[in-house]
């Protein structure tokens, strides 16, 4: 499942970039259409354990996919406004505010997930030994 998240948010930061350039609708579909398969790999990956891990696990994961998959919201508004014309310097604020946020939140949400999941995991290797 980290694996996902990170190509999740990787595949988010690529399309983030692009609002430090002018609009390009190609790029901008290419890159939107990356991110959103990302954040299906991701929460394919959440389901996943969902169904195999222990509830506490299983609903830190759901918590983590749906940061991951709302943290796509703050770049593709931001290009969206980008299409009509260049961004204002507020609009460039909230953008950014918007996005450190949302960052926060997903980083705030791994930070929960891994113990609890290593915690299952190590869980289940005493009770092979």
């Amino acid at each position: 499942m980290l694996d996902a998240a990170h190509e999740a948010q990787g595949a988010i930061w690529q399309l983030g970039r692009l609002t430090l350039e002018p609009f390009d609708q190609h790029r901008y579909d290419i890159r939107r259409g990356a991110a959103i398969d990302a954040v299906r790999a991701m929460r394919r990956a959440a389901g996943a354990v969902q169904l195999e891990g222990p509830a506490d696990v299983a609903q830190a994961a759901e918590e983590y996919a749906k940061a991951i998959d709302r943290n796509i919201e703050p770049p593709i508004e931001a290009l969206m406004q980008l299409n009509k014309g260049p961004l204002s310097e507020d609009q460039q604020e909230r953008y950014r505010s918007t996005a450190s946020e949302s960052n926060a939140f997903v980083e705030g949400c791994q930070q929960r997930f891994v113990p609890l999941a290593r915690q299952a995991l190590d869980e289940l290797m005493n009770d092979v030994d």
